[in-house]
């Protein structure tokens, strides 16, 4: 048996907060044996690495030991226990809450954990095309840990394949009661916010914040702390406030994913296959009539609205309403933004729900077209809502962009709180622009399949054809990182569509979406790379297809280890 190891390797700017009683500092990762969009802030600094702690390799000897085949680990840089671990950790079992539960009472010493799990309750149980996932999130005295939770996978046998353990040790957790009120603590965060960064046309200082006490944990020493969230039509600021002094504990942090940015068959430029058309300031005659097509919007409620099951337009100022249901406009109307968004977003979950994922993100999706007049467009996990902006091409009328943000919706319903490191958020925009481009190719007939949202990049890129980024890029990791989400991001979607070009779309985005369950939301490259080879064995891919996709992340510079 083969055992091992692979260490996280970018930031942990986590948005957490806890009450603990020690600090461990750990470094890198040792085996037993053998990471163009604005953004207003984000993780941006490197991840410290984790190794072992040296009092448990005896029982990650036991663990490793009983397992079946390779296993690899990634470990804790603030504890040294178990993060990640992926392999066959079990003899087949019927998956329940409570074998899942035993399996995690018998690891619970390897885990740093009180073996009867008092303080994790069952937060969520789907089934996916690989097994069923159970996820238990963490509590001392009633207040939540943030980000603190155990995930369980089972596969189509009952075998365990997936452990992932974002816990705080049992010893550490101490709780005392706080001295600031929660309205106090969210006048403390305002006063966090960075000066030129809180535009006063959003609302800063309107309605819409909010505070919740909890646990944070990440500088290693758990804390008590306020959680504020300010929401404002742009960006949406976390802050961790300490409980008592009011003072921050980690750097202000825009939580929001940010991409810049009748229907078109994907966006005017595929419609026409000409490269040369411009936004010219929103105005009809800049996009000939042939680029636009009929189509049957699914799902409708029936309100005269754009409301359905999938998707509403209710985040917008000025809707369009039809009682008869006809929703016909042109690009020079709000109407047409609109449109595209509903129609897109529906698109891509009927999709999801073909490909066996009835509980992947199965919900109304709730966007704007109308609130934010900048080029930019985001994800706000705060509301889970999606704004589309306005600047240069209205970014609704690219389908590109409206699946891209849609990605980190699915990312953040997979994963709740994905992306608190620098090469977890470059997976996930990477994710995106992969997204984009496996649905586009569905509607484009192959006409620039790698190219993302050219038709919103338009307005500020001189190649042709225009892309906002490219699927087919040569970047290798480690020497390409450039601690830009969106850059560092290209790496794992060009690995992606390689998988893609290898297995076809319906295979590769089935494999894709499945392993973000094996994911933590401060994944590494790596991590995911051996998540990626470890749903493929799952989902019972052939041998020759998961060697390909081992071989491709190899060649892209990840280590696999799987």
């Amino acid at each position: 048996m083969r055992v091992t190891t692979h260490s996280s390797s970018r930031p942990f700017l986590r948005s957490i907060v806890v009450l603990m009683i020690a600090s461990i500092g750990i470094a890198q990762a040792a085996a037993p044996g053998d990471v163009h969009l604005k953004r207003h802030g984000g993780p941006s600094e490197s991840q410290p690495q984790g190794q072992p702690d040296p009092d448990l390799l005896p029982l990650w000897a036991a663990l490793a030991g009983k397992a079946s085949g390779p296993v690899s680990v990634t470990w804790s840089h603030l504890w040294g226990t178990p993060k990640a671990v992926y392999g066959t950790l079990s003899s087949p079992m019927e998956p329940s809450e409570a074998s899942a539960r035993q399996f995690l009472s018998s690891q619970a010493a390897l885990l740093k954990l009180d073996p009867s799990l008092p303080d994790f309750v069952l937060a969520s149980n789907r089934k996916t095309p690989m097994g069923p996932v159970y996820v238990f999130t963490q509590s001392a005295a009633g207040v939540p840990v943030h980000g603190g939770e155990l995930k369980v996978q089972f596969d189509r046998d009952g075998h365990v394949v997936g452990l992932t353990n974002t816990s705080v040790p049992t010893a550490k957790l101490t709780v005392m009661a706080p001295s600031l009120k929660a309205e106090e603590a969210i006048q403390a965060a305002k006063g966090h916010i960075p000066p030129g960064l809180s535009d006063k046309e959003e609302g800063v200082n309107g309605p819409g914040s909010s505070a919740k006490l909890v646990i944070y944990a990440d500088t290693g020493t758990p804390t008590l702390a306020w959680e504020v969230l300010i929401h404002t039509d742009g960006p949406a600021w976390q802050v961790f406030v300490h409980a008592q002094t009011g003072k921050a504990l980690a750097p202000v942090r825009d939580l929001n994913r940010y991409a810049t940015g009748q229907v078109f068959l994907v966006n005017a430029i595929v419609a026409t296959r000409d490269n040369s058309l411009s936004d010219q300031k929103d105005i009809a005659t800049a996009v000939p009539q042939a680029a636009y097509r009929s189509v049957t919007l699914l799902g409708l409620d029936g309100s005269g609205f754009l409301d359905g099951t999938y998707a509403s337009s209710s985040a917008s100022k000025r809707r369009v309403s039809s009682a008869s249901q006809t929703f016909v406009f042109d690009r020079s109307a709000d109407g047409f933004s609109e449109t595209m968004g509903y129609y897109y977003l529906d698109y891509a979950q009927r999709y999801i729900q073909s490909l066996g994922f009835t509980n992947v993100n199965n919900r109304q999706q709730v966007f704007s077209v109308d609130r934010y007049k900048k080029d930019n467009s985001f994800y706000q996990p705060s509301t889970k809502n999606i704004t589309y902006g306005t600047g240069g091409v209205d970014d609704a009328e690219d389908a590109d962009v409206v699946w891209h943000e849609y990605g980190h919706s699915i990312l953040d319903n997979q994963v709740p709180g994905y992306g608190t490191t620098l090469e977890a958020d470059s997976i996930g925009e990477g994710f995106g622009d992969y997204l984009a481009g496996s649905l586009g190719a569905q509607l484009s007939g192959g006409f620039q399949d790698a190219c993302v949202a050219e038709w919103d990049a338009t307005s500020y890129s001189s190649t042709i054809p225009p892309c906002l980024r490219r699927l087919d890029g040569t970047k290798h990791y480690p020497e390409s990182v450039v601690s830009e989400v969106h850059d560092d991001g290209e790496m794992w979607s060009a690995a992606l569509w390689q998988i893609r070009t290898a297995l076809g779309g319906t295979k590769a985005d089935t494999v894709i979406l499945q392993h973000h369950f094996l994911l933590t939301a401060d994944t590494s490259f790596n991590q995911a790379a051996n998540a990626l080879v470890t749903a493929a064995i799952g989902l019972g891919y052939p041998s020759s297809q998961v060697s390909t996709i081992r071989t491709i992340l190899r060649n892209r510079g990840f280590t696999v280890t799987q």
